[in-house]
């Protein structure tokens, strides 16, 4: 059984469709899909309609998509939030009606693939992933799983308030491997940094440690994999070219096609290792005779 996990990764998350596409051309076919986050969403699109058709569809999506369909309300505003103790620096207001219009089916139920969307209950201290009941909403499993401290509230479903599964584990192997994968494919969104930048302010501070702590569970999962020898992985790292704020949503094309060339350039390295030396020496010298 053949898993993708698709990470979270926020207005990065265009990087994932230029993948998807390279995954598809490849003849590459999934049984599941997980997605945190902004994986979420991508993964919802591709769950639907697991084709190229469908890819294209999501990569319009993207490149309609603005700041002001999920953050409407300005720094101030925000600021003004944290200043008042809200729960939240945002409102998700403008994400549920952004989300409710373009979301491509109401359950999980609707979907081609088996389709998970691991939230964090805060007050239970447990996981809780949407899709193991197939009747489960898709806008529920979404806000949820968008719902990052401390840019989003936390969402309500059935009684549980609910954070991004990303929170957990921003590559959730565990859930696939429970669930019978024996190969996966991680499309792991990093950020771009910069080790010497100066970080300043208090949207680029939280940025920042929301980053660190991320990166620091992903590592623990890298080691928890490590104990399922039988699992083949194929971990792709997409990492924009340049930086890229958190609210910048005009780069999605180039981000999209930065996406499809580093997963294109690993799946091309991937044929190369199964070579043998003499197929490896035909390739470089085009002239030998081939069997």
């Amino acid at each position: 059984m053949r898993a993708l996990i698709l990470s979270g990764g926020s207005n990065k998350g265009a990087l994932q469709v230029g993948a998807l596409r390279a995954l598809v051309e490849k003849g590459i076919q999934f049984d599941m899909v997980i997605g945190v986050s902004i994986g979420s969403l991508n993964g919802a699109y591709f769950s639907y309609k697991p084709d190229l058709e469908g890819i294209s569809e999501l990569e319009q999506l993207w490149l309609k998509v603005r700041r002001k369909d999920i953050f409407p309300e300005g720094r101030l505003r925000a600021l003004w939030r944290f200043i008042r103790n809200s729960e939240s620096l945002f409102t998700n207001r403008a994400l549920y009606n952004f989300l409710q219009r373009v979301l491509p089916a109401r359950t999980f139920a609707e979907l081609q693939l088996d389709f998970y969307v691991p939230a964090f209950d805060i007050d239970r201290y447990e996981v809780f992933v949407f899709g193991e009941n197939k009747s489960d909403p898709l806008l529920d499993a979404l806000m949820a799983s968008s719902a990052l401290p401390p840019y989003f509230p936390p969402w309500t479903y059935k009684g549980r308030r609910l954070i991004d599964g990303g929170f957990v584990s921003n590559l959730p192997y565990r859930i696939a491997i429970e669930k019978g994968a024996k190969e996966i494919y991680a499309l792991h969104i990093v950020g771009r940094r910069h080790i010497d930048e100066k970080v300043t302010g208090l949207f680029e501070i939280i940025s920042r440690t929301m980053d660190y702590l991320i990166r620091l569970k992903i590592k623990e999962h890298e080691w928890e994999i490590e104990k399922h020898r039988d699992v083949k992985l194929h971990y792709i790292k997409l990492e924009p070219e340049t930086p890229i704020s958190i609210f910048d949503f005009s780069r999605a094309k180039e981000l999209i096609e930065q996406g499809y060339r580093i997963t294109k350039a690993y799946l091309e390295s991937r044929e190369v290792e199964k070579m043998g030396l003499m197929e490896r020496i035909r390739n470089l010298i085009p002239f030998l005779p081939r069997k």
